[in-house]
């Protein structure tokens, strides 16, 4: 098993304010007096310093707390950035509880259905001290799973909590109805723009220059008051005579700053200076160990400090100054060293970094290479919109004829529920599938709704590969069993199953030892052994404390839904709902049409039992549609061809005006199996004669006198 995610520390630092910097304090002023807004919205062009104003506001502020998150091109992901926000809210609010990061590492988890609700209710039992969420750079989480939830957590903020973003560009919120509801506070470019006075602070007194007021009036038109337009001005006039005519052609738009920035500011450092920036400027991060390894210069400890102090946009993330981070300005200049980058990062075994550095390098010879290594390791945490978003990034023919990519594509696009993706890979005589391809085929069928399909593609597999390594010979195993169950071939199931329980526990296979252990429950529901079923459940609750979230994958379905029907059995009816609702989730996140068709009937039962029939009906109609795609979906078929259950009025039972109790429904839903009348009082937990008692109750209530009469009348009343 995988560790968990971690973040890096300085990520969670209010950055500290540069050596001379100018107080914006009317901007102060305002974000201070506003404090009805949800969200605090600074959105403006690269150099407006929108994170030099939020982190003066966090350290100014005496009427809140903060706590802060800067995010980089690898939070771009849902998992990774909650992961940082939980972590960020950890840091000031110790109610927010490590469970939520277990249950983000689970492989499919939704974070607006999963985490998101416990940790608002973490929030709102806190102390309810006034708390800012800042973000910073928010334009690089362009998810869409990352903007959905972020609406949802601002839809439902806790009182006293707010959220403060920097970005680039609007967020895709509802900003129109915040707005009008007096729920967002926006600084645009025009609100950051510097006046007159801040300009004379920044360039008089921060810079070390000697301008006339008029001057700096007419730097501050050329520039419209841009921060880093300002900056890159006054670093140019530093010991430049002739200040006058430099004014009239600075033009302050964005290229002529680029070309400023190559042709004036570096021009003038020191030769050893100007190599260091060059060689740093790529590096979303720095420390001085990095710029070693980059430069070879001997003392980058020192000459980060001093390149801080002569305001060249260097950044300190941390209080201690170990890491710092330059404008982005200069990454735009400087990309040809990204792939140095990216070797120093895989040498450390910082794939995500590395990956990120060999794509900006135009390396995709590097980048394959390390996708190819390291997917499974971000694909076995659940984070499959990462692995998607790798692999999107290479040539698509170095996916198509690399073996390593391939797979991962076929993994990620199944693993996700998008077979559609998948036909055609496995389809493609060229594709490198090699001995993968019948497992993989098998694992389609299924996933389509073809039972019949799969289980020949899987016993198939089995016979041609009996070598296999293990996690191939488990997944075929798992496949060849799980269809044999929905063929209603139950002894094939039995077998297969059991192997691949075998053949998981054995490879430390988590997530296969819990698909193959929901299965044997289910299979021993089936033939009516309920003893068998609980201990099932209970190796498989065993495995789910071990390693927290894998119950929120897909193939925990089997899992929940063999709990739900063994609560169902024993009339627990509000246990089986809970159990089945949960099926239903998670079936949703990946499996096949025919375990979401199995949870969802099942979920109709347990609403019909409770007396729910809209929603029993409104689960098997969904259940009717997506067995209604299914190529084959086996004994399926026939629970769905029996309709919506005629539940008959209770007036037109014989001999019994009143209903049957639930323990009187308990013990009927036990008729139908081969348990002796001990062993149902055993599953229920009740005693033989209470057993008898029921049994003679439902036969004077239902008019018959024998158990298979019993059945029989309650089919066709609408209980079984």
């Amino acid at each position: 098993m995988t560790g968990p995610r971690v973040v890096v520390s300085t990520k969670l630092h209010i950055p500290p304010a540069r050596p001379g910097h100018v107080r914006r304090q009317p901007l102060i002023d305002l974000l201070e007096a506003e404090d009805m807004a949800r969200l605090v919205l600074v959105a403006a062009p690269p150099g407006c310093g929108k994170t030099t104003l939020m982190a003066e506001w966090a350290m100014a502020s005496h009427s809140q707390a903060f706590t802060w998150l800067s995010l980089d091109s690898g939070d771009n992901d849902p998992v990774q950035f909650w992961t940082g926000v939980i972590e960020a809210l950890r840091s000031v609010r110790p109610e927010v509880g490590a469970e939520l990061l277990a249950a983000l590492e689970a492989p499919g988890t939704d974070v607006r259905e999963a985490v998101l609700p416990p940790l608002i209710d973490a929030l709102a039992g806190g102390d309810g001290e006034p708390l800012v969420l800042a973000i910073d750079d928010y334009h690089l989480a362009d998810d869409p799973q990352i903007h959905e939830a972020m609406v949802y957590l601002l839809e439902h903020l806790p009182a006293g909590l707010r959220i403060a973003m920097t970005t680039r560009s609007d967020p895709p919120f509802p900003l129109g109805r915040m707005r009008a509801r007096g729920q967002l506070l926006e600084l645009r470019a025009a609100d950051l723009r510097f006046t007159d006075t801040e300009a004379a602070g920044l360039l008089n007194g921060a810079l070390g220059l000697s301008l006339a007021d008029e001057q700096i009036a007419r730097l501050q038109l050329r520039t419209e008051g841009w921060a880093a337009g300002l900056q890159l001005a006054g670093l140019s006039l530093r010991g430049r005579p002739g200040a006058e005519a430099f004014i009239e052609s600075f033009a302050g738009d964005d290229r002529q700053l680029v070309d400023y920035l190559g042709e004036e500011v570096l021009q003038t450092q020191p030769p050893e200076r100007r190599a260091f920036l060059r060689r740093t400027a790529i590096l979303e991060r720095m420390c001085a160990p990095l710029c070693e390894a980059l430069t070879g210069n001997g003392d980058p400890a020192e000459t980060l400090a001093e390149i801080e102090r002569e305001n060249l946009f260097v950044v300190a993330l941390d209080s201690t100054r170990r890491w710092y981070r330059y404008h982005h300005m200069f990454g735009d200049l400087l990309t040809e060293l990204h792939a140095r980058a990216a070797a120093w990062f895989a040498g450390e075994g910082l794939a995500p970094d590395a990956i990120h550095h060999a794509v900006a390098a135009g390396d995709s010879a590097l980048a394959a290479e390390l996708v190819a290594t390291h997917w499974s390791d971000a694909f076995n945490r659940g984070r499959h919109i990462t692995v998607a978003r790798w692999l999107a990034q290479l040539p698509p023919d170095v996916v198509a004829s690399d073996s390593r990519l391939w797979l991962a594509r076929v993994w990620t696009s199944m693993d996700r529920g998008r077979v559609d993706e998948v036909e055609p890979l496995l389809a493609d005589e060229a594709a490198p599938a090699g001995e993968w391809l019948p497992v993989l085929r098998a694992l389609h069928r299924f996933k389509l709704g073809d039972v019949g399909a799969a289980q020949r593609e899987a016993q198939q597999a089995l016979r041609e590969d009996p070598g296999a390594p293990a996690f191939r010979h488990t997944v075929a195993l798992l496949v060849s069993g799980i269809a044999a169950h929905w063929s209603d071939d139950l002894a094939a199931a039995d077998a297969a199953l059991r192997e691949a329980a075998t053949s998981a526990a054995a490879d430390g296979n988590g997530l296969a030892t819990l698909y193959s252990g929901g299965y044997l429950a289910l299979l021993a529901l089936d033939l009516g052994d309920l003893r068998g079923a609980q201990a099932q459940l209970e190796r498989c609750a065993a495995l789910v404390a071990d390693e927290p979230g894998l119950d929120e994958h897909f193939v925990a379905t089997a899992h929940h839904l063999a709990a739900g029907r063994l609560a169902l059995l024993q009339g627990g009816y509000e246990r089986a709902g809970e159990r089945l609702e949960r099926a239903v989730a998670v079936a949703r996140r990946g499996a096949s049409v025919i375990e979401l068709a199995a949870a969802l009937l099942a979920q109709a039962d347990a609403a019909r039992a409770a007396g729910e029939g809209e929603r029993a009906h409104a689960a098997r109609t969904e259940a009717r549609s997506l067995v209604d795609t299914a190529p084959d979906p086996g004994r399926l078929a026939a629970s769905v061809a029996l309709g919506l259950p005629r539940r008959a009025p209770r007036s037109n039972l014989v001999a019994a005006p009143e209903e049957l109790s639930e323990r009187e429904l308990a013990v009927l839903r036990l008729l139908p199996t081969e348990l002796s009348q001990r062993e149902i009082g055993d599953a229920l937990y009740v005693s033989l004669n209470t057993v008898k008692s029921h049994t003679r109750r439902i036969f004077a209530k239902l008019g018959v006198s024998g158990r298979e009469d019993a059945v029989r009348r309650a089919r066709e009343l609408g209980f079984l």
